[in-house]
């Protein structure tokens, strides 16, 4: 399952300290279909009267995360990596500037049936945080720890536990007859696209795609197994559009395709007066443009030889 998971980093200038730092799920669906991607946008915000580092990772101990479960109450942490490590994916924020992530927890939906799933999304760092400086960014970090022979060193950064609102989720089943029918066919013991049972019914719609892109090229189904068998190229995205221009799926395809654009250098091409994606989704692509510009100028720059550098 791919993960929409990339953080663009804020060069703002500032000192390091206590900050008011809030998370909100700021985009979810309140309903989907079994099996189905759930995307859900979440907004880290610095509320405070200082410039502060905070954790922009969700696989080291250092991280946000999402909580799924089956009650208000019952909430726990869905993670396919684990690591005790600090984190060195930091963004900095001043006062008032937002950073997000954006998460597919589908799978985290299809291992317990249909109903309704509750979710949040937190925050956490232990306030020593990996990092290490790139380009022009010159912030007045406090440094804990020097590493000798690493880039890195451990510097002060944001500390605490913050959690978001809890929101419902309703999985429900389908009501097509097109889409029941594809459901049956990629359920049944042996069709030529099954490989992994419902435990990873995921790689089941992936090998699955091609045959129920010939049998039911209308079907819900149909669309995500594209969607996950696709590489997430902007070709392969596109052809998903036009394969199902009324899908509601649509705009998470629409943000994906952009991403992909804007991660292989091609940023320009994505036109976001005219995109029709959610606000929340938008932002998102600004900011991973911004960073991926940075990241371009930083590779061009590392690439000039120091002579040119000099040169008046």
């Amino acid at each position: 399952m791919k993960r929409f998971v990339v953080f663009g980093l804020l060069c703002l200038i500032g000192l390091p300290a206590a900050a008011d730092v809030s998370v909100r799920i700021v985009d979810y669906p309140t309903s989907v279909l079994q099996y189905s991607p759930v995307f859900v946008t979440g907004r880290i915000e610095n509320h405070g009267s200082s410039p502060v580092l905070v954790p922009a990772s969700n696989s080291t101990s250092n991280r946000w995360f999402v909580e799924t479960g089956r009650t208000a109450e019952s909430l726990s942490e869905q993670r396919r990596f684990d690591s005790a490590t600090t984190s060195s994916e930091l963004v900095w924020l001043k006062p008032g500037e937002s950073v997000f992530f954006v998460e597919d927890i589908g799978f985290w939906l299809w291992i317990d049936g249909l109903g309704r799933y509750f979710i949040r999304a937190g925050l956490q760092s232990n306030g020593e945080c990996l990092y290490q400086p790139r380009g022009d960014e010159k912030f007045p970090l406090k440094v804990l720890a020097k590493h000798p022979g690493l880039a890195f060193g451990t510097y002060e950064c944001w500390s605490g536990h913050e959690l978001s609102e809890i929101v419902s989720i309703d999985v429900v089943e389908p009501d097509l007859a097109v889409d029941r029918e594809a459901l049956q066919y990629l359920e049944s013991p042996d069709p030529p696209g099954f490989c992994c049972g419902k435990s990873r019914f995921d790689l089941t719609l992936q090998f699955g795609a091609p045959y129920l892109l010939e049998r039911f090229p209308t079907s819900h189904y149909t669309y995500v197994g594209s969607f996950y068998a696709g590489q997430n190229t902007p070709a392969s995205l596109q052809r998903l559009l036009d394969l199902q221009p009324n899908h509601p799926l649509n705009p998470y395809t629409r943000m994906s395709r952009a991403l992909s654009l804007i991660n292989s250098g091609r940023g320009e091409e994505v036109s976001f007066e005219t995109l029709d994606i959610p606000s929340a989704l938008k932002d998102y692509l600004v900011q991973e443009k911004v960073a991926q510009e940075k990241r371009e100028k930083r590779a061009v720059s590392q690439r000039t030889p120091l002579s040119k550098k000099k040169a008046p």
